[in-house]
């Protein structure tokens, strides 16, 4: 039984701003990764030092969640024996394994390529819902709605850096790790069931986190603090990423996966509009605005099919 305060998640309102909160946030990482990267002084293709980065921003995420669920209820933050098999999974996917290839493989991907690949997460959680869960059918509408998305996200790209021929190292791992990552929307909603979000997002977090770091660091990375402002960069990475997963843990838990990962599409699109902003660029042309038209139509689409 759903609780009364818990209820106003599943406003298709409610669900569809915190959706675009979460998919806003995301997007800002696009820029500020880029500039982390330069704060950092890392070089291009410094796969390593990049893991390291990446961890430590998943782990610090973990630590911000699991210090706001021990405030409010320091009981239901504990990892129970059985807990920690399905919270480790989640982690392994969504977290480790996700950026793991992201990472491994994007030096080797252009830009447009790389914007594109992020909708085969939403194509990827649709399908793989409604093979997990008998009250996710897959309708014409749902394909319909994501491939109209899908398509506003190669509009945004026309003209871009390219698209070349196909790299197994580098789009097959990019690829792979948007289907992770869907794996990932799948298995969270599957052991939210009777546990806590903020258990569930601390936890594979830091667990997540922690073995990117320690792979980063085994590989010979390191990771320098030249000045405050690279403290703070990670500090703002960690506090999006840890806000945004645990809200995004939460429309899981509440609605169906087809019905919140198609709002991923937002991804490309605002990390896109961010880095123009960021570089001074004008955001309002016609690709980005008939890009943007097209996504909400998709997602509009997915939702309605969605009952």
């Amino acid at each position: 039984m759903m609780k009364r305060s818990e209820r106003w998640l599943t406003n298709r309102f409610v669900t569809a701003a915190i959706a675009v909160f979460c998919t806003l946030l995301w997007g800002t990482a696009f820029p500020c990764i880029k500039i982390g990267y330069e704060m950092f002084h890392m070089e291009k293709g410094d796969v390593p030092a990049q893991l390291i980065f990446a961890g430590m921003r998943f782990l610090g995420a973990g630590l911000l969640v699991l210090f706001i669920g021990l405030m409010r209820n320091p009981s239901k933050m504990k990892l129970r024996r059985n807990d920690i098999v399905p919270v480790t999974i989640l982690g392994f996917f969504q977290t480790f394994l996700q950026y793991l290839l992201l990472y491994s493989g994007i030096v080797h991907v252009s830009g447009t390529k790389s914007a594109i690949f992020t909708s085969l997460a939403a194509f990827a959680s649709v399908l793989l819902s409604a093979l997990c869960f008998r009250n996710d059918h897959l309708t014409l509408r749902k394909i319909i709605g994501c491939v109209i998305g899908a398509a506003g996200i190669v509009v945004m790209n026309l003209g871009g850096d390219g698209f070349g021929g196909f790299l197994l190292f580098g789009d097959g791992l990019v690829i792979l790790s948007n289907l992770s990552g869907a794996v990932g929307n799948v298995i969270s909603k599957k052991i939210a069931s009777d546990r806590n979000p903020l258990q569930i997002s601390a936890w594979q977090l830091l667990t997540g986190g922690g073995a990117l770091t320690a792979v980063g660091y085994l590989c010979g990375g390191r990771l320098i603090f030249y000045d405050v402002g690279c403290v703070m960069m990670l500090l703002y990475l960690a506090a999006m990423a840890g806000a945004a997963f645990l809200l995004w843990t939460m429309l899981l838990f509440h609605n169906q996966v087809s019905r919140i990962a198609v709002y991923q599409m937002l991804i490309p699109v605002f990390g896109a509009m961010w880095s123009a902003i960021f570089l001074g660029e004008n955001i309002f042309t016609l690709p980005n605005l008939l890009s943007l038209f097209m996504v909400c139509l998709g997602i509009f689409t997915v939702n309605a099919a969605s009952g």
